[in-house]
């Protein structure tokens, strides 16, 4: 077996993911090179690479929605990067990196080369070629699905990605091994019942019946985290998701019954998964000395609040996963929430809209008045997201319903912390309701008053997309605030009804309006008059978003709009862009 190339196809896939990996990491290396050396700045003015970032951040910003589907794609650059995955995995590789061997003259992968099947005479074996190809390809991908499932993990640290934006790569490489399965099954299925001894096989060989044993959870994985599938059955995927993933390690490290060096994959992904692993049930086990205790507020618009005193330290637009003891099954699982308190506040704030399942038990825990203990996983996500944002001549928040609390630390650092020449700053909120604005301004409220020691110029625009009741008066929102003054101007619900009848569809008043606007109309705000109104020649504009899917995809593709501009000549600045991933 010395010579023997079955290897070879776990090599080159290895090869393949690690060179995806460099790809990324090589630009992070970089950029951190360049940002110590102080030699960031010298490059912004330069018109190539302002044209070379645009270049880029637009396959990452452009995405699409298939209706028919109800789907939201990921950026055009991941899709790229999946249809170059999907042509080396399923067609010819030209890499010549082994030697010619008899039968294999040169390394070509699952579909490319042929004879799927060794001709009957001479018999070369039973382990039809193209079984054999792709079922290493599949093994080799076991590392890299284990590490991108992970909160902590190696990728991370390479690229400087955080996690849940790899999420889609931990998707696709889990469907990918599963169809290599697949395709590494059924030929043996033909050959035996060409041979009429499959019943045979499966009474006399433990290779068999694992590795059908494996496959059935796999599919399950597969299948149940299918965005509508796993989004209504969210509690039921989170429970079995672990309980597949053990079955299926468990039958696969027996199926493979130390083949050549398949064992080795193994070894891989138990000594790049496991230091994760301790390192975050550590983590958390250190947070949680001594407990924490979320206490539960229901806001007038429905939108549930929870408070955690915390001494953990965390950077604005971070986010923890959170588990909540002593609510039967959903303690079984953990659930992501964006912090919405600033850092140094010792209180962790997260506002939730309720809307089924494990979110509509806390809304009725929180009628009564509950105390729950909860322990805390992280923080996570990108922790230099609120200093790209204050590095920018102008920023742009945008956030749909109880997203806007992700607004909240970010508009309040950008407040704080002075900037040579000013910063403007526009914030737009979209919500249903009238009441919503009125706790999101009574929020804000803190925060507008410290224009007077600041040199920002805020603008906030609340549209109300539903024709719902506005606030009572003695809840009633403030219309109009000077940017330059912290005076309080009432109106009355009827006068902020006329106000907002003056506009049937507008998203967004005058850039010049200062203050707080509050608007009524029908749909989301037009955001790609927001963000290209803020894109001044030679300006960088940093834009954050959280919000509902189809607010994230407008957001999105305004941004890559801004960059087609850029590209092609007729704006220069940079437009960046980081949106947030978790629901509320």
């Amino acid at each position: 077996m010395a010579g023997h190339p079955d290897w070879v196809y776990g090599h080159a896939t290895l090869y393949f993911m690690c060179a995806i990996i460099a790809v990324f990491t090589i630009p992070h290396i970089l950029h951190r090179i360049w940002r110590a050396s102080k030699r960031e700045n010298s490059l912004k003015g330069n018109k190539v690479w302002q044209r070379a970032l645009a270049s880029t951040r637009f396959l990452g910003y452009r995405t699409f929605y298939l209706r028919g589907l109800d789907w939201y794609s990921p950026a055009a650059g991941v899709m790229l990067l999946g249809f170059a995955g999907f042509i080396y995995f399923m067609c010819t590789s030209d890499l010549s990196i082994v030697p010619s061997v008899e039968l294999t003259p040169k390394v070509a992968l699952t579909l490319g080369p042929k004879p799927y099947y060794w001709p009957k005479k001479p018999s070369y074996g039973d382990s039809p070629p193209i079984a054999t190809r792709s079922g290493w390809m599949a093994l080799a991908l076991l590392p890299f699905v284990m590490v991108l499932s992970s909160k902590v993990n190696w990728i991370t640290v390479l690229t400087g990605i955080s996690h849940e934006k790899l999420q889609v790569f931990h998707r696709w490489t889990s469907w990918t091994m599963f169809v290599l399965a697949l395709v590494h099954t059924f030929p043996f299925i033909v050959v035996h019942m060409q041979k009429h001894d499959m019943m045979l096989q499966w009474r006399t060989s433990v290779v068999y019946w694992t590795g059908v044993a494996a496959l059935i959870p796999q599919a399950w994985l597969n299948i149940m985290s299918i965005g509508s599938i796993r989004n209504r059955f969210y509690e039921s995927f989170k429970v079995t998701h672990y309980v597949a993933i053990i079955f299926f390690i468990f039958f696969l490290f027996i199926h493979c019954d130390f083949t050549l060096t398949s064992w080795d994959y193994f070894i891989a992904t138990l000594a790049l998964y496991l230091p994760t692993l301790v390192y975050g049930i550590a983590r958390t086990a250190t947070h949680t000395n001594p407990p924490h205790i979320a206490s539960l507020m229901l806001l007038q618009d429905g939108t549930l609040q929870i408070s955690i005193a915390s001494p953990i330290i965390w950077s604005p637009g971070q986010h923890v996963f959170l588990r909540f003891w002593t609510l039967g099954i959903h303690t079984l699982s953990t659930h992501p929430f964006t912090i919405c308190s600033l850092p140094g506040s010792g209180r962790m704030e997260f506002y939730v809209k309720a809307a089924g399942g494990f979110t509509a038990r806390m809304t009725k825990l929180a009628a009564t008045d509950q105390r729950i203990p909860v322990s805390i996983d992280g923080p996570y996500g990108d922790s230099t997201t609120a200093r790209k944002l204050s590095e920018k001549d102008a920023v742009v928040l945008i956030a749909g319903g109880s997203g806007a609390g992700y607004l909240l630390p970010l508009l309040e650092t950008l407040v704080r912390e002075p900037r040579t020449g000013g910063r403007d700053v526009q914030v737009m909120i979209a919500v249903r309701h009238g009441q919503s604005v009125d706790w999101l301004f009574n929020a804000m409220q803190g925060i507008l008053s410290l224009q007077k020691e600041s040199n920002a110029k805020v603008t906030i625009g609340f549209q109300i997309t539903h024709h719902a009741p506005l606030p009572t008066p003695e809840t009633a929102v403030q219309d109009s605030v000077s940017a330059s003054s912290a005076d309080v101007i009432q109106y009355k619900p009827s006068d902020l009804e006329k106000h907002a009848a003056s506009t049937e569809t507008s998203a967004y008043p005058a850039s010049s309006r200062k203050g707080v606007a509050v608007t009524k109309g029908r749909g989301r705000p037009d955001l790609n008059a927001l963000i290209q109104a803020s894109v001044i020649d030679g300006r960088s504009v940093g834009v954050a978003a959280c919000g509902p899917p189809g607010l994230m995809l407008d957001v999105r593709n305004a941004c890559a709009e801004a960059q087609r501009g850029i590209i092609a000549g007729k704006t220069g600045g940079e437009v960046w862009l980081h949106t947030e991933s978790f629901s509320w």
